[in-house]
């Protein structure tokens, strides 16, 4: 949720990863886009201090609200809050309907002390068809589960991730909505892309009618800001298979403020100049990778709709090593280097050359050098600034650490190209050569040794920057999104021309001739740009070799 329970002691809070929502424009926005109307039977499956409920309760209309909320703090805020209002009746019960509810017959406000996940009263409604005409909702997002609930919600969510909240509360809410009724959520982004929400996603196309989606910063909202991801709010309603992969999605994007949000609502309003509008088929989603909401420009979704190839074809994208205890294993060169506070710095008589996974041959303690972190330019970097331990015992340490993690030993000290896995504007990938990678680089090994220069050009280029934000928008540069990059070749004279600038381009690092570097760069991303967009001239790209 939005803003943190400012009431709410600091226990709950990190209990329940509990965020209010405080935005009148984000209230008003989502209780219009679900066009609440009397009769109606309303679900708030964490409903905090009642934000949602007093918006529906606004357009003083004759419905049924039911508030659900695991926190016992958050329920007797709502008690304390509506107790003198005669239309509205708060009480805790530990049915989700009782014969007492189903008697009023004026508008009330539900309030039940639950667990929504599992209440085995929405089982019922579930299994039935589903019981709600509307629902909406803010809900947690990163709680923690503990082992024993993991379980028991693995046997309740089969296939889905269930150690994230707000997805296995949007899939639960999904499941109790009638046909037609629909629901509105605002939840982080994060399940439009990621690998692990790919199950979800295909229900939800499968499932449901998807009418918009606003994508926004989470910086809009005092005290919150997500460095992973964006926010978003999702409306949908609930239907058959052939109605879902007919529909067409319509995603926002471009919000400068929650004040935008006025207006979207009204599907014939005109909506503002500055806004992105992004509109696919629910079938033509469910047919990318992992059915992955691909937000690009016409020109790049060509590129992932008509290439064949990918760059996990051509090249290994494997993630690096973990010491299991960072502090304590690995040095900085000194205090200089940045995000070296924490660290230790090597002592250089304890620095050793050694390119062999079984450690240095050595008596005592031995560090060799470690690639960790960005590198301040492209294509090559610096002077080493980081050290690992690395004589033999403590590798047979690493072996048996469960901690430790010793992944992909077989491209330690290779040749290939790395790149950070945190996400900046810009890729910045850079040779690799006789030295272990940290598990934040995530590093690419082609398996024609040929084209190592072709591809390390490729990775710095405009071309696949664009690719790398679209597949997934996210902080994150994991391996598993690296590989399915679109990997397209030129004809073989391009490609020696780009391998050949490349080569003149590290030369230019080398000698420290920068200006050189950067434009041999702007070349190569130049020929990369045609390359990619299908237009590539060969008298053009030649003319370009140096």
């Amino acid at each position: 949720m939005l803003t943190r329970r400012v009431n709410v002691a600091m226990s709950y809070k990190d209990m329940y990863c509990s965020y209010y929502t405080n935005s009148e424009d984000i209230t008003s926005y989502m209780v219009e886009m679900l066009g609440i109307s009397d009769q109606d039977i309303i679900l708030e499956p964490s409903a905090g201090e009642g934000i949602f409920v007093d918006e529906i309760l606004k357009r003083k209309k004759m419905v049924h609200i039911d508030a659900l909320d695991i926190d016992h703090n958050a329920i007797a805020i709502m008690k304390s809050k509506y107790q003198n209002n005669t239309n509205i009746t708060v009480r805790e019960t530990d049915t989700l309907l009782d014969d007492q509810l189903d008697q009023y017959a004026t508008a009330e406000l539900w309030l039940k002390q639950t667990d929504t996940l599992l209440d085995e009263n929405l089982d019922y409604f579930s299994l039935t068809g589903g019981y709600y005409t509307k629902i909406v909702g803010n809900p947690p997002y990163g709680a923690w589960q503990d082992y024993e609930k993991r379980e028991v919600l693995k046997e309740k969510f089969p296939g889905h991730y269930v150690k994230e909240t707000y997805s296995l509360f949007l899939l639960r809410c999904l499941s109790l909505l009638r046909v037609g009724g629909r629901l509105s959520f605002i939840i982080p982004d994060t399940f439009l892309f990621l690998n692990m929400h790919s199950r979800l996603r295909e229900v939800l196309l499968r499932k449901s009618k998807i009418n918009q989606i606003l994508l926004f910063p989470s910086k809009f909202f005092p005290g919150i800001s997500f460095g992973y991801s964006n926010l978003s709010i999702i409306t949908l309603e609930r239907c058959n298979e052939e109605s879902a992969l007919q529909n067409t999605v319509k995603i926002f994007t471009g919000f400068q403020s929650p004040t935008e949000f006025s207006g979207l609502a009204d599907s014939n309003a005109n909506h503002q100049k500055a806004l992105k509008v992004y509109e696919m088929t629910q079938e033509s989603i469910l047919m990318n990778p992992q059915c992955r909401f691909i937000l690009a420009d016409e020109k790049i979704s060509e590129v992932f709709d008509t290439t064949t190839q990918t760059l996990g074809d051509v090249a290994d994208v494997v993630t690096g090593f973990y010491t299991g205890d960072n502090k304590k294993f690995i040095r900085a060169l000194s205090k200089d280097v940045k995000g070296s506070k924490n660290y230790e710095v090597v002592d250089p008589s304890k620095i050793f050359e050694c390119t062999s996974i079984n450690g240095i041959n050595a008596k005592g303690e031995g560090y060799i050098p470690y690639i960790k972190s960005a590198s301040k330019r492209r294509y090559l970097r610096g002077k080493d600034e980081w050290f690992v331990r690395w004589d033999q015992e403590t590798i047979r340490f690493y072996n048996s650490n469960k901690k430790s993690r010793f992944q992909n030993s077989a491209f330690y000290f290779k040749t290939g190209i790395g790149l950070p896995m945190v996400k900046s504007k810009t890729i910045r990938a850079f040779l690799m050569k006789e030295r272990v990678f940290d598990q934040s680089i995530v590093g690419v090994f082609p398996k024609d040794s040929e084209k190592l220069f072709y591809i390390l050009a490729l990775m710095n280029s405009d071309s696949i920057n664009e690719l790398v934000h679209a597949i997934n928008p996210t902080a994150n540069n994991s391996a598993n999104y690296i590989k399915q990059l679109p990997y397209i070749e030129p004809d073989a004279e391009t490609m020696q021309s780009i391998i050949n600038q490349t080569s003149a381009l590290l030369k230019a690092e080398e000698l420290n001739d920068l200006d050189m570097a950067d434009e041999i760069h702007c070349e190569l991303n130049s020929i990369i740009s045609e390359v990619y967009s299908g237009h590539s001239n060969k008298s053009d790209s030649l003319s370009a070799a140096v």
